[in-house]
Formats: C-alpha cells, structure tokens, sequence
C-alpha cells in the first residue's frame, strides 16, 4: 500500500531560500491523505457509480447530507473521474453493473479537551527566582475546537461472487481522508473541501481509466 500525505506548507518549509512561512498560514488548508491497493487495476476499470448524496456519520441513524453544498462537492468527484476518462452510471437501480463504487462520507465534530497541566514552562527556572523551579496551574485549562472530515472511498465491485450462499466483503482500492479545523464561515469550509478533492485526485495519478 502507497501512503502519500499531503501539506499546504510543505514546499514552503523544504525551501530553504524562502522566507519562513507564516505560522497562521500553516493550518488553513485540509491534510489530504491518499491510500490505495498497489494490485488494483484503475486502468481497466470503465463505469463508476458514485450517489448524489453524501453520507453523515457519527450518529446513531445514518443520514444524508443532499443540499447545493453536497452536489457541488459530488459533481467535483464526478468531474474528476470523468476526466479520468470513467463513466458514471447514475440509474441506482444499475449500480450494481459498475466497476466501482465510489461513497462520500463527512462528519463535523467538537473536540473539547480537559487537562491539568504541569510543565517547566517557558522561562528558565532562574527568572522568577532560585527558590521556584517548574509550575503548574492548580485548576484545569480546558478548550474546545471544531474538525470536518471527508472520506472518499472507491470500492471494486468487479470481484463480487454470484453465488447467493457465499458472501465476501468489497475489497476498499482506493481512499481518501481530508480534515481538518472547520471554521465559522461555511463558504470557507466548503472551499476547503473542494480543494481537498481537487488535491486528493492530483496526488493520485493512477486513478486512470484506458478504455
């Protein structure tokens, strides 16, 4: 398996004739990290059937993201494979027929965190006097921060058995995993998507039909 992880800044902190990045800068776009089985055969896949939805995890009952920001990051899929020269097959009732599946899922999550730190701190011990040494904070520091995260799976449906007594699991291909922090402007969020799937296609070149 190929692991390939992507960062915004990573040229920037590889090029030491640059000045050096701004810190603020380093969290603004998503890590894209891409995965795929090294046996598969993207050239001879022909058909794709990818649903007009995507799928919202994290709760107990299974729902469906289906708003204009839901198509425009599945037509930005769709666009992406099809000029990887696949076709989408869009009947659900022919999904079955296609090479592969591919599935969308997101979750949007708050992440709260509790401590009660201790640590030498910053300054030398020395600065606040020889009778201190390191210091702690007698209460608990608490924060919270907010994450999305969006899968691409690809699944191989070409390997699937006939037979209605034996049943074998779809083998994943190829995946995909962006997150990252999720800010309070939903025009920002949903352009950090975009450019996630746009980047999650550019790192994966063998995502290439020959038909």
């Amino acid at each position: 398996m190929k692991k390939m992880l992507f960062l915004a800044c990573m040229a920037l902190t590889l090029a030491a004739c640059e000045k050096d990045p701004d810190m603020n800068q380093l969290d603004a776009d998503l890590v894209v990290y891409t995965d795929h089985d090294n046996n598969a055969a993207f050239d001879g896949y022909k058909t794709y059937f990818l649903p007009d939805s995507i799928l919202e995890a994290g709760g107990y009952k299974a729902s469906y993201w289906k708003d204009e920001n839901a198509k425009a990051l599945v037509d930005a899929v769709a666009q992406q494979m099809d000029s990887r020269g696949y076709t989408r097959l869009t009947d659900p009732e022919k999904k079955d027929q296609a090479d592969v599946g591919v599935q969308l899922s997101y979750v949007a999550q708050t992440n709260h965190v509790v401590s009660y730190p201790s640590y030498g701190g910053w300054w030398d011990y020395g600065f606040w006097g020889p009778w201190w040494g390191g210091w702690y904070y007698p209460y608990p520091v608490s924060y919270s921060y907010d994450t999305q995260t969006m899968l691409i799976e690809m699944v191989d449906l070409t390997k699937k058995d006939t037979s209605e007594v034996k049943k074998q699991d779809i083998p994943v291909v190829w995946y995909v995993s962006m997150s990252g922090f999720m800010y309070g402007n939903g025009r920002v969020n949903q352009q950090l998507l975009l450019d996630g799937v746009n980047q999650a296609f550019e790192q994966s070149p063998y995502i290439q039909s020959n038909k």
